[in-house]
């Protein structure tokens, strides 16, 4: 191989060692930062011409916040709290006023039939079952892992309309994918991550609690600050895709088209389906490379739907929203509280989101329209604005909200998610084991990598 630069001797010329961290989103920015407090120095790089990978806000003329990625804070994501006070900001709570609403196959209800809860707590039972960090150790792994999500829900519910409501909720709710995409043991995985389905699909006193005032980007935005600020202007490297990177006994070598970036040891926080577009050398493990062909992104559409007013306050309804049927899985009134705007937020996964995406823009407006027409009454149709942000064609993400190992994959290929190849380490929030998939997921794994970089300093000197 490519001698990664002579860089054997590079930790005696920094303070502890040199790290390169590939991916500025809110993992690679955690690793980043913690090791720079223990005295690494650090360079992050990162392929997008900005900072908070799967956070993006985007401003409307009248200053209304839309956020277009991640947005939510709840209980239990301790993490990502400290930090938004830490950094100077602040949250406010997700807006719910009034009475939700669910689209069953015969029209509105007031909240699910029956089958629905006792199937949420069968799937808990089990998720409590599981050791996070090995999940595939469960003496029914085997089993759960071959059988799709969709047959589990197919016969825990007896009947046809509340199985494909659960898939529609769980697995497009929580993953963006469809439940013939992912097993059971992948579900029962993510609840036992989150602390189960009320804390993971809840508003209030759940998962979708908080919204932080401008948006995660902004927390993303001081963490580069405070890391440029800290580790010099020459620690942070945008618009850098990484392209290779090498590794011998003497170091590693991180490049991108354009530049080379030699160090002790690597941290790449990026999702394993992008991980496995960087060439590696020598290559990785077969487990390793497995594990990336296995893991693919989620699939969801997100959109706004802006008018002047929350209009179905009025009549008595939250806004939020889920729906057994048609494109649209669940709806959520993203207004804040210093806009009079309504913001009607609908969210589309798996196969309908698919399908939405194959539609020429006029056609998906419409289709989303009628959605929530369904949903929140007339009015919904007349939007004085429509935004949308396709996450699945960002080049630097290619889906969201995660990663998600296919069924049969866990067993043979989850192994090899968290432990490091040599000098390369990995974080994501794909690697978590404490809300994976989630902002404070992304937080934790990075700042897990850090702590195994330097507990193995003295083997990259």
């Amino acid at each position: 191989m490519e001698q990664a630069g002579g860089v054997g001797s590079v930790g005696r010329v920094g303070r502890v060692g040199r790290v390169v961290v590939v991916g500025g989103g809110f993992s690679g920015l955690a690793a980043a930062l913690a090791l720079g407090r223990v005295g690494w120095d650090v360079r992050l790089v990162e392929a997008r011409d900005r900072v908070g990978g799967r956070t993006l806000t985007r401003w409307l003329p009248d200053g209304t916040q839309l956020d277009l990625g991640a947005q939510w804070l709840g209980p239990t994501q301790d993490r990502m709290y400290a930090l938004v006070a830490e950094y100077g900001l602040t949250t406010f709570p997700s807006a719910a006023l009034g009475t939700p609403v669910l689209r069953w196959d015969d029209g509105l209800h007031p909240e699910p039939p029956e089958p629905t809860g006792r199937v949420l707590a069968r799937l808990d039972a089990l998720a409590a079952r599981l050791d996070p960090t090995a999940p595939w150790l469960a003496a029914e792994a085997p089993e759960w892992d071959r059988l799709p999500l969709s047959g589990w829900l197919a016969d825990a519910a007896g009947d046809p309309t509340a199985a494909r409501y659960l898939g529609r909720l769980l697995a497009g709710g929580l993953l963006a994918t469809g439940p013939d995409e992912i097993s059971l043991l992948q579900m029962l995985f993510y609840l036992c991550s989150g602390g189960g389905s009320a804390l993971l699909l809840g508003m209030a006193g759940g998962a979708q609690q908080d919204r932080v005032v401008g948006g995660p980007a902004a927390l993303a935005e001081r963490m580069a600050q405070r890391l440029a600020a800290t580790a010099g202007p020459g620690a942070l490297c945008l618009g850098a895709p990484v392209t290779v990177i090498a590794q011998d006994a003497g170091g590693v070598l991180v490049r991108t088209d354009r530049d080379a970036y030699p160090a002790d040891v690597a941290v790449v926080a990026v999702a394993p389906a992008l991980a496995g577009r960087i060439r590696y050398d020598p290559p990785l493990p077969a487990l390793r490379d497995g594990l990336t062909q296995r893991m693919p992104m989620g699939s969801a559409v997100k959109v706004h739907a802006l008018y002047p007013e929350p209009f179905w306050r009025a009549d008595g309804l939250s806004g939020v929203g889920t729906s057994a049927t048609g494109p649209v899985t669940e709806t959520v009134d993203n207004g804040t509280p210093d806009s009079t705007r309504g913001v009607l937020t609908a969210f589309s996964y798996g196969d309908e989101a698919r399908d939405l995406r194959r539609m020429s823009p006029d056609a998906r407006r419409a289709a989303v329209l009628d959605a929530l027409v369904a949903m929140v009454g007339p009015d919904a149709a007349r939007p004085d604005g429509f935004v949308e942000y396709d996450w699945s064609a960002d080049p630097y993400t290619r889906g969201c909200f995660c990663g998600v190992l296919t069924p049969g994959s866990w067993r043979g290929y989850g192994p090899a998610l968290r432990p490091p190849v040599g000098r390369v380490h990995w974080a994501g929030t794909e690697t978590a084991v404490g809300w994976t998939g989630y902002l404070e997921g992304a937080v934790r794994a990075g700042e897990r990598a850090a702590a195994e970089v330097t507990a193995g300093t003295s083997e990259y000197r």
